[in-house]
């Protein structure tokens, strides 16, 4: 079945690659636009667009190695060797770097926070298919620094935002990594119901 349709091909061939070996080109701002297209067309109860997207640019990417670099520190502020140097680095890599920013409203009287996270996932996944299915590679990337008040001030978030991660974009010319993923018997179950009187 999986042959004959080519969504599904798309979604079982997706591959995450490490930024680091993503080089040029990268997508062009009518690319970039389409991706943002396919990425809010994912399921958003109430249309809440719990979600933007932070193209960084080329020329500032010495801006994003400083903030990194300070949000190493304040993670660990002894932390003036390799590692903050490292993380600093990582600014660099990648020819396009996308922030996401998560906009969730934590008090809304019908639609859960949870709702929320699960709709901004799914508009990175079509993201991610999205550049796929241009040509390109692409991962996202979190970790701990994107909660420091180094990136939040970095990124000008209100209170109600939080700096998801970083979808890194670009040309990969290695062969697919081979990836074993579950079996879907081994994460299937038919739901039973309780059985009334028992605990």
């Amino acid at each position: 079945m999986a042959g004959e349709n080519p969504i599904i091909n798309a979604i079982l061939a997706r591959r995450s690659i490490s930024p680091r070996r993503l080089t040029a080109p990268g997508p062009d701002e009518r690319q970039i636009r389409l991706m943002v297209e396919a990425a809010v067309a994912a399921p958003d109860h109430g249309r809440l667009r719990p979600w933007r997207f932070i193209v960084i640019h080329d020329e500032d990417r010495e801006a994003l190695a400083s903030a990194f670099h300070d949000a190493a520190l304040e993670l660990d502020p002894n932390n003036f060797g390799d590692s903050a140097k490292r993380e600093a680095e990582k600014a660099y890599n990648a020819p396009c770097l996308i922030a996401v920013v998560g906009r969730v409203e934590t008090a809304h009287p019908v639609i859960p926070e949870s709702e929320q996270w699960i709709s901004i996932g799914a508009a990175i996944q079509n993201m991610l298919l999205a550049a796929e299915d241009i040509g390109f590679s692409a991962m996202i990337v979190s970790g701990k620094k994107v909660s420091t008040s180094a990136l939040v001030r970095s990124f000008g978030l209100g209170p109600h935002e939080n700096l998801v991660g970083f979808i890194a974009i670009g040309t990969y010319a290695g062969a697919r990594p081979s990836l074993e993923r579950a079996v879907p018997e081994s994460i299937i179950a038919g739901w039973q119901p309780p059985v009334p009187g028992t605990d």
